[in-house]
């Protein structure tokens, strides 16, 4: 049997070369979620380690330990002068660099920029950054910066820098020239969230440095330090050595380090896994579907070939062993296949990562973990034998007589099967159901558990649906088809036609509405999603950008006029204001004070807000309150104080001031980084505080964009005019920008994933109509013999094909629809009223991709079909 098992094998390799596509898509899809995983949490820990290079140990200014209760105490003691010099002194200690020092604010001209310092080190494996140019710093006054950084700036070796550092008191800053000697590259990514990083001598630290007391000299202060060791050295002896020096400190290794800044990581990394795995699990079972029918078109070709083994005394258990073996060669060489697969895609993005140069944390080559090579292989063959075994059944079925001829195929549900059936998915949709209304009960605060129980009701639900297909399947397609039928002889005889087999239309439609379901959710949940965030970053954030001058000239109105110009900026208004102190009551017994500022919302304010709500929120005697004081609740007290040379921080009855201070009501959330009211209450406060006309400044300029879903080009063309001044952007269209590119990428990631399984559910269409074909092939011929045309045959499976792919996409559509409002109702609930949106071009696209791709499956087993001469058909049996 295993002989004509290979020969039946080498006969159907077309058939099952498109069942093996099927399990290969499945199982790549397995092996490449271990992989990317596995290269997630490589570039992750890459990442993360990236400035510490290939140090030997790395002593932090920071130090964790356990509390008896569990909790993690963290400390902080800065890394002086004397304990780094002390460490590199260590006998073992081949070098020993400080990384991560002060912070430099580099200056050439109007152009600025942040940049952490770090030493360079004569041991290259201290290095995550090489200089490409000129030297390393060795005097006090050198500075190697950033390639690109002396690009933008327009400077180059030998030119000079300002560079100004503060001290953690407050000192005054020192401002120094540097001399340029050499530009960095950073090699590993390891400074790629700054830019880059200023490389000084230590003597230049030391003299850049500010003392906290003017008498005691300049502290570095460093926060962490490399440290190499001797080849000969004792690691764990000059480890102990360093300890005793650090003292409370931590001394690690990079291992160590990664260790721990991969605790948290690690679980979320696995949590996104699951999440592919889960997507992978779908589409195997939606390969299931596929292979089960594809099996049952290799039965009903073999009807003869059976029916003569039997003849010349297989028995049933040979028969069923055959398909068995079929199903379990065919399952190993797809999955191989897939592996191999899977492997080639993510080393083909690792190489196109690469090449591109995204990141230098992301590894050149891709690591196979034992799970890519076993889990993708248990998978395949487990679910291509399981789905073979209903076809296996039916093969047993063939006697050695009347399977003489193609049997019209016995797949239909009656008796007690039909029953138990119907039973199993009404407990499974009922009990989904009670948990989705059991969800809708739960408090606002409670949305992680609504959302949990939402989840698992509305799985419950799904595969409810999906057992109970082959009962309500047919019903919705023989309403569909008697639409269908209007449209003349062919698309009559397609209606007819689908529901001839309801089992095996029931599950080729399945496999394609659970693809389109899950397409249709994530769609119309990301629309929603975005709609949603849109209303409420209106309502609270109701500015599109705010950009605030921290010169004091401020903006002028040249500069507003050249604003308002930009393309794609629709208004822009420039506020006035002017500093105040100002304190909220923490507790009955004292108040805290702040330095901010109060701004003025004018009535031409509403030409620049989103939302204009908030301007009837500002009432006499009231104010928004800050962004940063969550303790500002609405209705509590505020009170607004001079500015004064008194250096206080709690404001009490005999503090100066406390007399002339203006007590307001909060009237709800500004959104900015002060405080506002209306041009009456900016004038009342300003004349009881004393503030004269020439405090009052124009430092903050609204601006309102015109399109507020399509404004990254008009942000850019904003930084670019204000990129010569001393101008902090910010504002909802930045949130919204940084939601909607997220919502976007997580959007096409997972309905490339669900494409898949969208893919593989086409090839199941494919397979049932070619199966139609070989039932219905002496019928095919009678139709020919009576008249019907070629193209009338092919144009009836073709309304076929679209028929059952249609009917999959309809439910699909619905179905998604129903979970992405639950889903977005329960996971709203706790902040605001979602605001249910469907994109209708996306529907329509779902449903011309599913009926062409249902046309396009219908073109072989049309062409079969319509070769074959009426004569020769009927001559069959």
């Amino acid at each position: 049997m295993l002989r004509i098992t290979f020969y039946q094998m080498r006969q159907n390799i077309g058939r099952l070369s498109a069942a093996g596509l099927a399990i290969l898509i499945g199982t790549a899809f397995v092996a490449a979620t271990f992989m990317g995983g596995q290269v997630l949490m490589k570039a992750t820990e890459r990442a993360m380690t990236a400035s510490y290079a290939d140090a030997d140990l790395v002593v932090t200014a920071e130090s964790r330990t356990i509390a008896d209760d569990g909790s993690e105490i963290w400390n902080h003691v800065p890394i002086t002068n004397n304990v780094f010099n002390d460490i590199k002194n260590i006998q073992g200690v081949h070098e020993a660099i400080i990384i991560n020092g002060p912070g430099l604010n580099l200056t050439n001209g109007t152009k600025s920029e942040f940049l952490p310092s770090s030493m360079y080190a004569h041991d290259n494996s201290l290095n995550s950054f090489e200089i490409v140019e000129g030297n390393a710093p060795t005097a006090a006054t050198d500075i190697a910066i950033p390639q690109k950084l002396s690009e933008r700036m327009e400077l180059s070796v030998g030119d000079t820098i300002q560079a100004e550092t503060y001290a953690a008191s407050e000192q005054e800053s020192a401002l120094t020239e540097l001399t340029i000697s050499g530009l960095s590259k950073d090699i590993r990514g390891g400074y790629s969230v700054t830019g880059g990083v200023a490389v000084l001598s230590f003597d230049g630290m030391k003299a850049l440095a500010v003392p906290d007391d003017p008498e005691l000299p300049a502290e570095v202060n460093a926060a962490e330090v490399l440290i190499s060791m001797s080849d000969s050295a004792d690691a764990e002896k000059v480890r102990a050595d360093i300890t005793a020096i650090a003292g409370e400190r931590g001394v690690h290794t990079v291992a160590e380090l990664s260790a721990q800044q991969l605790e948290n990581f690690a679980q979320d990394a696995k949590i996104m896994t699951y999440i592919v795995l889960g997507f992978a699990a779908i589409a195997l079972f939606v390969a299931a579907l596929v292979i089960s029918n594809t099996f049952q078109v290799l039965v009903a070709q073999r009807t003869r070939t059976l029916a003569l083994l039997r003849c010349v005394g297989a028995n049933k258990k040979q028969i069923r062993r055959s398909v068995l073996v079929e199903a379990l060669i065919l399952g190993f060489v797809s999955s191989i296949l897939g592996i191999v697969a899977g492997i080639a895609l993510v080393q083909g993005i690792l190489s196109v990562v690469a090449a591109l140069e995204v990141s230098a944390s992301v590894p050149e080559f891709v690591s196979i973990p034992p799970a890519t090579i076993w889990a993708p292989i248990v998978a395949g063959v487990g679910v291509t034998v399981l789905a073979s075994l209903v076809p296996a059944r039916i093969a047993t079925k063939v006697s050695p007589l009347a399977a003489l001829r193609p049997q019209e195929g016995a797949g239909e549900v009656k008796g007690k099967a039909g029953v138990f059936r119907l039973v199993i998915a009404a407990l499974f949709v009922l009990t989904g159901c009670a948990l989705i209304a059991f969800a809708f009960q739960q408090p606002s605060d409670a949305v992680e558990i609504a959302m949990l129980l939402g989840i698992s009701g509305g799985a419950l639900t799904f595969v409810g649906l999906i057992v109970s297909s082959v009962l309500w399947v047919p019903a919705v397609v023989s309403a569909v088809g008697a639409v269908f039928s209007r449209l003349g002889a062919p698309a009559k005889l397609a209606a007819a036609n689908v529901v001839r087999n309801p089992r095996r239309t029931a599950s080729t439609s399945t496999a394609l509405f659970i693809g389109v379901t899950l397409v249709s959710l994530l769609a119309i949940g990301a629309s929603t999603a975005k709609q949603t965030l849109n209303d409420s970053l209106d309502s609270q954030f109701p500015l599109d950008v705010i950009a605030e001058f921290t010169s004091s000239e401020g903006a002028d109105d040249k500069t507003l006029t050249e604003i308002k110009n930009i393309s794609g900026v629709e208004e822009a208004q420039a506020i006035r204001q002017y500093q105040v102190e100002v304190s909220h009551g923490y507790n009955a017994s004292s108040e805290y004070i702040e330095s901010t500022v109060l701004l003025e919302y004018g009535d031409d304010i509403s030409s620049v807000l989103r939302d204009t709500s908030a301007l009837s929120a500002i009432k006499p005697g009231e104010a928004l309150y800050s962004a940063w004081g969550p303790d500002f609740k609405k209705g509590s007290e505020i009170s607004f104080f001079k500015v004064t040379d008194e250096n206080y921080e709690v404001a009490a009855q005999d503090t100066p001031g406390w007399g002339n201070r203006v007590v307001m009501k909060s009237a709800g959330a500004s959104g900015l980084s002060g405080f506002a009211v209306n041009s009456d209450e900016f004038n009342r406060i300003a004349s009881s505080l004393g503030i004269s006309e020439d405090d009052i400044a124009v430092n903050t300029v609204f601006i309102k964009v015109a399109d507020v879903n399509d404004a990254k080009d008009t942000v850019d063309a904003l930084r670019d005019y204000l990129g010569e001044t001393n101008v902090y952007l910010s504002g909802a269209v930045m949130e919204r920008m940084l939601f909607q590119q997220a919502i976007d990428v997580m959007l096409m990631v997972l309905v490339g994933l669900l494409g898949v399984a969208v893919i593989i559910a086409l090839i199941g269409v494919a397979n049932t109509l070619s199966l139609s074909v070989i039932e219905r092939r002496r019928e095919s011929a009678t139709l020919r013999a009576v008249g019907m045309s070629r193209k009338q045959l092919r144009l009836s499976l073709a309304f076929e094909g679209m028929l059952i792919a249609g009917i999959g996409a309809l439910v699909g559509v619905l179905l998604g629809g129903a979970y992405a409002w639950i889903g977005t109702e329960l996971m709203f609930s706790g902040f605001t009223d979602p605001t249910f949106t469907v994109r209708w071009f996306d529907i329509a696209a779902i449903f011309g991709i599913a009926l062409g791709a249902g046309l396009l499956a219908s073109v072989l087993p049309s062409r079969s079909a319509a070769k074959t001469s009426p004569v020769e058909a009927l001559a069959v049996e």
